[in-house]
């Protein structure tokens, strides 16, 4: 009983493992003309409380965009975070556009986005920084011409 109790828990972790980081360390790469970049951890998490994260940018209208991430622990913890930036590349390299950071406390998860009003004809990109407790990890997505 206690064996068949343990293969079924390991089977739903398996799926679960599966599921969250099926595409972990990849990065969804788009044509120029895609209105989305999505960014996935891209090394697995080795911590006790981190378990995963993306970024995601998209376009929203004419100059316009929506970016943001979410990060997701393993179990309720005293504090999870994501900090967001914004990157424009000007002359060839990034630099960056605007940031925020969103917290919660006593919570599994935390999910942040903000549409932006743009300057057009710059590729912009998202980092992000995911935090759970002690736990740190980042993701980015591609660029985004709009």
């Amino acid at each position: 009983m206690k064996r068949k109790k343990l293969l079924s828990k390991a089977a739903a972790m398996i799926t679960a493992v599966t599921l969250v980081f099926g595409v972990s360390g990849y990065l969804v790469q788009a044509a120029e003309e895609s209105s989305e970049q999505i960014g996935y951890i891209t090394i697995q998490p080795r911590g006790a409380y981190l378990q995963s994260g993306y970024s995601k940018i998209n376009k929203a209208g004419d100059g316009k965009i929506v970016a943001g991430g979410s990060t997701a622990a393993q179990k309720v913890v005293s504090e999870v975070s994501i900090n967001v930036n914004v990157e424009r590349k000007v002359n060839g390299s990034w630099v960056h556009y605007t940031s925020w950071t969103s917290t919660k406390k006593n919570a599994v998860a935390v999910t942040s986005s903000k549409t932006l009003t743009v300057p057009k004809g710059y590729y912009y990109r998202v980092k992000c920084v995911h935090y759970a407790n002690s736990d740190v990890s980042s993701s980015s997505t591609g660029g985004l011409y709009i």
